[in-house]
């Protein structure tokens, strides 16, 4: 499989592949991703299925279609259906401009990868520092204010360049502060479990601290889901054959940091119960900090 950096150079580049498969939640970058490749190949358009463009493609042309991004979205009767020999022939279409599939199932993009791990990515969410990057690039006309204001609260990218189509339309007439495009947009999201989980376990601190900023839940229950991330990391490393969706996060955590992780954690729970006066955000901060060390330091450092 294709890493983001590599994905990113390809279509960036001077030689954008023939077919890509991009794969992941990060809906917005992936939307960037075929806008870049309009610009070189032609407009973009919409086929049903991947049969269909086999069909459209294995025809023989008198006048030879113009170059296009031929998009193709959530097509599971390919994954369904997928050989070497189907790999093959969409690998040798001659097609004028490119072919790119769109997936968000983990499960179908482990699979496609084993056929095209030279066409494939996943695009998952990315953090604020980049989020502000590409948002300064799309909408050089806003302020730095209000980029970092929608950076921090957006719920992805995607979301966060709708936002700003919004706010650049509105410029003109009136300055909005934090709080109103909160409330404008509707920004106050409920984070799920999952949510919280995949911060952890990706070891995103400002994924984290901006779902601690915004989470209307029981604080300490972010806590107890440290420890089951651990436990299901741990799971994860001793067996070939695991189906968690916490698999992929699984390569980024050595033993070791696994086990101070918990131990840091569960004497943060421990001291809690005991009675000390500390806020749970400041214990939260503390273990995501941590995570961001490349080697998690041993239990005995956390006093409260």
């Amino acid at each position: 499989m294709l890493s983001i950096q590599e994905i990113g150079l390809s279509i960036f580049g001077d030689t954008p592949k023939k077919f890509y498969i991009l794969g992941g939640t990060e809906y917005g970058i992936k939307d960037k991703y075929i806008e870049i490749l309009s610009s070189k190949f032609g407009p973009k358009i919409d086929y049903p299925s991947v049969s269909d463009v086999i069909s459209q493609f294995s025809k023989n042309y008198l006048f030879p279609p113009k170059s296009q991004v031929y998009v193709v979205r959530y097509d599971k009767a390919f994954v369904s259906s997928i050989t070497k020999d189907l790999a093959d022939k969409v690998l040798l279409l001659k097609i004028p401009g490119t072919l790119v599939l769109l997936y968000e199932d983990t499960k179908d993009l482990t699979k496609l990868n084993k056929f095209f791990p030279n066409n494939t990515a996943s695009i998952d969410p990315i953090d604020i520092k980049h989020m502000e990057k590409y948002l300064h690039s799309d909408f050089p006309e806003l302020d730095k204010r209000t980029i970092s204001c929608v950076a921090k609260n957006a719920l992805n990218y995607y979301q966060a360049k709708n936002i700003c189509r919004g706010l650049f339309a509105i410029q003109d007439t009136v300055i909005l502060t934090e709080k109103q495009i909160v409330t404008l947009f509707d920004l106050k999201t409920s984070y799920s479990s999952d949510d919280i989980q995949v911060a952890i376990a990706s070891r995103n601190f400002n994924a984290l601290m901006h779902i601690l900023d915004g989470y209307d839940g029981d604080t300490q229950g972010i806590l107890y889901l440290i420890l089951r991330v651990m436990t299901e990391l741990d799971k994860i490393q001793s067996s070939k054959y695991s189906d968690s969706p916490l698999k992929k996060y699984a390569k980024d955590w050595k033993k070791a940091d696994i086990y101070y992780m918990f131990n840091h954690t569960y004497d943060a729970i421990k001291s809690l119960r005991s009675g000390y006066t500390v806020e749970v955000s400041d214990l939260i901060i503390y273990l995501g900090a941590l995570m961001m060390f490349t080697n998690i330091p041993e239990t005995g450092l956390l006093k409260c």
